[in-house]
Order: structure tokens, then sequence, then C-alpha cells
């Protein structure tokens, strides 16, 4: 986790160096780096994702070898709660490089925006700009511009490079932020039980000392009876004992 935050990193300052570039070897050299990073980040998630799906099997395999690693117990949960910090960290992650996709799309628009301007006067509207980058407008301000066509030329690459790893990478993410919700769904689901099953049992609980208090009720109504029935037995005994 820590490799792939200062890979971020790294790719966060490029993206910053490529905006006082204007050279299309520097831009070629500061492309190639940015997708080494990206790369590298790529085969470290699919390595991370790999982990995490072992020990989501080990996590399984270990409610089988006690009653007391059951599904639902203490040790369970605790596992699980601790697979699933990673992955949200790594989900949190995701958002970081999906937030620098976005960046690196919006700071090529603003070049073009501001070349197109400084050539002729006039800002270009967003579905002009928007074509520009697709590829299928014709950028007509850097016709006959060799170093300003160049440079355009392997800015785009290079944006349209970044976007296909940053795509690449963002499903791998989404693939384990998936995960973290169906197993989180499965805890609250099992601390639901458990919840209930409480209730059930402290209910039960109460029940019985309530029927143990109406059973005390009952012998202490037993015992008063016969007691008031001795008297009235003795009483007439008495009387009969006068006559």
């Amino acid at each position: 986790m820590e490799e792939i935050a200062n890979l971020l990193s790294d790719l966060q300052k490029l993206n910053e160096e490529t905006k006082s570039a204007h050279s299309a070897k520097v831009l070629r050299g500061l492309r190639d780096r940015m997708d080494s990073d990206i790369n590298s980040v790529l085969r470290k998630a699919k390595i991370v994702k790999t982990g995490l799906e072992l020990l989501d099997r080990s996590n399984g395999e270990n409610r089988r070898l006690s009653v007391e690693f059951r599904g639902g117990s203490a040790v369970d949960r605790m596992r699980i709660s601790v697979t699933n910090g990673l992955r949200t960290k790594l989900r949190d992650t995701m958002n970081d490089f999906q937030t620098l996709r976005d960046k690196v799309l919006s700071d090529h628009k603003e070049y073009l925006r501001r070349r197109c301007y400084n050539a002729t006067g006039e800002v270009p509207g967003e579905d002009e700009i928007e074509r520009m980058v697709s590829g299928s407008g014709k950028v007509e301000v850097f016709e006959g511009r060799t170093e300003l066509y160049l440079e355009n030329k392997e800015r785009h690459e290079a944006v349209m490079d970044i976007q296909r790893s940053l795509d690449n990478l963002h499903q791998v993410f989404l693939d384990m932020a998936v995960l973290v919700e169906t197993q989180g769904e499965k805890i609250d689901e099992i601390e639901h039980n458990v919840a209930n099953a409480g209730s059930f049992v402290s209910g039960g609980t109460n029940s019985l000392f309530y029927a143990k208090q109406v059973r005390k009720k009952g012998k202490k109504w037993v015992y008063w009876v016969w007691a008031v029935g001795l008297i009235i037995l003795l009483v007439c005994f008495i009387a009969m004992l006068s006559s």
C-alpha cells in the first residue's frame, strides 16, 4: 500500500511537470516515466487483489477449523474486519487515482484552450475542445508549426495512454471495492443475526424468570389455602368438643 501511495505521489508530480514542458522530447520522457509508474501500480494492485482473495479463502477455511472460529464468532469477525480494512484503504486510493485521471484530462483541455486562444484570439467552445481531445477534431492552429504540432501530438498521445492505463487500474480497484461491499454486507448480516439471537436469549431468560416467579406465587397460594383449611377444621373440631 505504501509503495502504491508513493507511486501516486510521483505521478502527481510528473503531471505538474508536463505543464511547464514545451518540448516534444521532454514530454516524451515524462510520458514514459508516467507509463512506467502506472504499470508498476497496476502490477502491485493485482498482487494485492490476489492476496485479498487468498485471505478470503483463508477466512473461510478458518471457520471450519473449530466451533470457536465459526461464522459470526469474535475471531471470524475480527479477521474479516482486518481484511476489509485493507480493502477500504485501497478504495480510497482508487478515488485518488480517479482524481488524478480527471486532472490529467482537465489540464490537457486547458492547454488546448490556451493554445487556441493565443493563436486565434478566440476561446474554443467545449464541444470543439472535446473533439480535439477525442482526436476527431482537427487542430488547425498547430498546422504548419512543427514544434507546436509535435508538442500537441505528444501531449495528446500521453493523455490517451494515461487514461487507458488508469481505466484498467480503476477496474482492478473497482473489483476490490465490490468485494468490500459484499463482505461488509455479510458482516452486517452476521451482526444482525447475533443481535437477534441475543434478544431471543434475553427474551427466553425473562420468560423463564417470569415462569419461576409465577410458580413461586402459586406455591404460596397453595400453602395459604391449606393453612386456612386447617384453621377451619380446628375451629369446627373445637366447637364439636365444646358441644
